[in-house]
């Protein structure tokens, strides 16, 4: 297992009446993809900028480590960071800004420019360097955003909604992108509201609901955990009537049923294995002509974690 980076020990932040981080407690590793997740107000982003010493927590602590565990002052020049804001110069031509903030993070004027063209190459904008940033669609935008706050190789990014604004063909590069910033050594701490995508990224994630955490640990973690669950979906030959819930409900291996068409209906298991089960008892509303199973998406369980069963007995912390 890899060292932990930083540690966030019962973590807390309010501001007035309202409390934005309450008692968060976890570790990012060294060399990892992790995800911040979590609806508007969550606590996501005043977690990033305690975690970057923007401002101070009101109670726990943040740890930054080095490789040997020992604890450490992390270096601005270390952090990348893309701010949920972003802030560039619109009027600026994209090469000067990629340039100027490689220089603010401590990189020489040459290695600066050296970066700014294999950024630009990486992120198949260098036709645009020599353009204003506001020329550009939101897209390519956005890209420039991504460059500006990792081509300076940092210790740690932290990459607040990196898929904002592209289309699903650049989705993938920026899904490889962050991939290869794993790679090369930088831990990755993301934030995205696409979780199909933050599913294929994520070595580990953290869901956060109204300043709380809510469930944490590998995406498997998640799937197993409370929260999770088993989805069968069955398809009939003929639309069928709306099956009565009523009478299944009181079985409590069944978490939830729903007719998505008129001609299947999709149940939401506890557990596995009860599906042969419900698939038997399924059968009997009529001809059965396709049935799929599978564990609950990270979408589902974001779904299921955030729409009211945050209780502090429901909280579920695994492999932190």
């Amino acid at each position: 297992m890899k060292n932990a980076i930083v540690q966030a020990i019962d973590v807390g932040k309010a501001f007035r009446t309202t409390r934005a981080v309450d008692g968060v407690s976890f570790n990012v590793r060294s060399g990892e993809i992790f995800a911040l997740l979590g609806p508007n107000g969550a606590g996501k982003s005043t977690l990033v900028r305690m975690m970057i010493g923007m401002i101070p927590p009101d109670q726990g602590a943040i740890r930054w480590l080095d490789d040997l565990g020992n604890r450490i002052e992390l270096n601005p020049s270390q952090i990348g960071y893309l701010p949920e804001d972003r802030g560039l110069y619109k009027d600026q031509k994209v090469s000067r800004i990629l340039e100027y903030f490689g220089q603010l993070r401590g990189m020489t004027v040459k290695d600066s420019v050296k970066a700014a063209t294999e950024w630009a190459e990486r992120l198949e904008i260098k036709q645009y360097l020599n353009q204003k940033l506001e020329t550009l669609s939101k897209g390519n935008q956005q890209k420039v955003q991504v460059a500006a706050a990792v081509l300076h190789k940092p210790r740690v990014a932290f990459l607040d909604e990196p898929f904002s604004g592209l289309d699903p063909i650049n989705q993938e590069l920026m899904i490889e992108l962050i991939r290869q910033l794993r790679d090369e050594g930088t831990t990755v701490l993301l934030s995205a509201h696409q979780l199909e995508l933050v599913e294929r990224l994520a070595d580990r994630v953290l869901l956060l609901a109204r300043g709380k955490q809510i469930v944490s640990g590998t995406i498997h973690d998640v799937k197993s955990s409370a929260y999770g669950g088993y989805s069968l979906r069955i398809t009939y030959s003929l639309p069928i009537e709306e099956p009565n819930f009523l009478a299944w409900s009181d079985d409590s291996s069944l978490e939830g049923c729903e007719l998505t068409d008129g001609r299947s209906i999709k149940l939401t298991l506890r557990n596995r294995s009860d599906a042969s089960k419900w698939l038997e008892r399924a059968s009997a509303l009529g001809d059965v002509t396709d049935f799929r199973g599978g564990y609950l998406s990270l979408h589902e369980i974001y779904l299921k974690a955030v729409n009211g069963q945050t209780t502090p007995s429901q909280q579920q912390k695994v492999s932190v």
